[in-house]
């Protein structure tokens, strides 16, 4: 049995999307949902493919990279209370192709990843928040990999760790994880250690336990989810087990994981497939170091590239690119457990989906 409580009110989503300038729908969507999980849209800002968003820790303000050859970090100011979006700036994130930022917990810089050129970028934020001036390009080497095949490095996410000492950079094409220290007071990044995960995994992003003792790394390409103990004071990344994503690994149809969160109260982790098409959920025990498959669930579109759990932690909502939809999932707080709530709502090729406001 499942337990659906209700919220009294509802919330703010900022939408992303893969669509370029003028398309109809493109831009960062603002779409507000209540507590049946029903969506409605409040308005949308037409730029170009601004694929990935994350808001400023300390100030009203949101930041999306926009994921062309020449990229670009946009900042635009947002009302907390209603998700509305302002007037948009603009500044270069200092590689090509980004598909990833974060922000620092302290506010003072934005870290952003460039699948195109494997390039990771610190940007320093301004007294206004916005993206003043990029004042660090790291550029990941390429390897050689079994068989002698040399790989091409694709930075796909930049993690700060939750007390923000380390930045965790996940590479698709290398099969690592690259730790760096971060300095606030110069806002530069020196390389730490690096993680090295087996050949083909494709790590694509990470989740830390609220906790802060574990990590889940996201594999894309292998369709696993890899379980890692966290040092805090090392900053030491360590994989302890690897575990499937799919009903069926040996499935023929081609398959890609995408997105990975843990709930706030760090009992359960959520992963899309693309190609299954699916959300798979698992429990987290031992204080987050032993997962356990819960079950797997029709994420209601096509390509989940990313879901996102309420404030409240009592919806789920998954953004499917190829279909043009956002759909909405009840969560059981108890069981961890999904169902569908209500139809899907369209948004033009949804890439991210971000929680804002109450």
């Amino acid at each position: 049995m499942n337990h659906l409580p209700t919220t009294t009110s509802g919330g703010s989503l900022v939408i992303g999307s893969a669509a370029r300038a003028g398309t109809r729908g493109a831009g960062l969507s603002t779409v507000r949902y209540d507590a049946t999980g029903a969506m409605s849209l409040v308005g949308t800002v037409p730029v170009d493919q601004p694929s990935y968003a994350a808001l400023d820790p300390t100030r009203a303000v949101l930041h999306a990279v926009l994921e062309q050859e020449t990229g670009q970090v946009l900042s635009v100011p947002i009302d907390p209370g209603t998700g509305v979006l302002g007037l948009p700036a603009t500044t270069a994130s200092g590689g090509a192709g980004p598909c990833h930022l974060a922000i620092h917990p302290d506010g003072s810089h934005l870290f952003a990843a460039h699948y195109d050129d494997g390039v990771l970028s610190v940007i320093r934020l301004g007294d206004d928040a916005t993206a003043a001036e990029t004042v660090q390009t790291i550029r990941h080497p390429g390897r050689e990999a079994s068989g002698g095949l040399h790989t091409t490095p694709h930075a796909h996410m930049a993690a700060p760790s939750p007390d923000g000492l380390f930045l965790l950079c996940t590479d698709l094409g290398t099969d690592r994880v690259h730790i760096y220290a971060f300095a606030p007071a110069t806002g530069l990044l020196s390389a730490h250690r690096t993680t090295r995960l087996p050949d083909g995994n494709g790590p694509r992003h990470l989740a830390f336990h609220p906790s802060a003792g574990h990590a889940y790394v996201l594999n894309e390409l292998s369709s696993t989810l890899t379980v890692c103990r966290w040092d805090a004071l090392s900053g030491c990344l360590e994989p302890t087990a690897e575990l499937e994503t799919r009903r069926d690994p040996g499935a023929p149809t081609a398959n890609s994981a995408a997105a990975v969160r843990v709930s706030a109260d760090g009992r359960f982790l959520y992963t899309t497939n693309r190609g299954d098409d699916a959300i798979t959920v698992y429990a987290l025990l031992d204080h987050g170091a032993t997962v356990e498959p819960v079950e797997i669930v029709a994420c209601g579109g096509s390509w989940p590239r990313d879901i996102a759990l309420t404030p409240d932690g009592r919806l789920l909502f998954c953004a499917n690119q190829r279909s043009d939809t956002l759909t909405a999932f009840h969560r059981d707080p108890v069981s961890g457990r999904l169902t569908p709530a209500g139809e899907p709502f369209p948004v033009t090729a949804p890439t991210s989906v971000l929680p804002v406001g109450p």
